[in-house]
């Protein structure tokens, strides 16, 4: 996260546009770095593909709306990940709500 936020040296280049960055999720019980590997591609892709909410007047305020539209599209994608592989072996826990 401090790589992310440029707060250390390294990180991925690509991490700069959505600074600053909070940790949102934290998602543990992995095989192996494989299995890690093959969930996060899986799940990024799967959130590349849903369509962008639109933001209303009726979102809580407790997340700029931006960033709250941005989590509950996350979710959606984790939700349809949990479909495609086998994930109960894996700890899911939200630091943030998306709702």
């Amino acid at each position: 996260l401090k790589q992310h936020n440029g707060e250390l040296k390294g990180g991925a280049k690509a991490s700069r546009a959505g600074r600053p960055w909070v940790c949102a999720c934290i998602i543990q019980g992995f095989k192996d770095q494989s299995e890690a590997c093959e969930f996060e591609s899986k799940w990024k892709n799967v959130s590349k593909k849903l369509p962008r909410k639109k933001e209303n007047d009726d979102m809580p305020k407790h997340l700029d709306e931006t960033s709250l539209l941005l989590l509950q599209k996350r979710q959606e994608a984790l939700d349809r990940v949990k479909g495609l592989l086998d994930c109960g072996h894996l700890e899911i826990d939200w630091q943030l709500n998306p709702h």
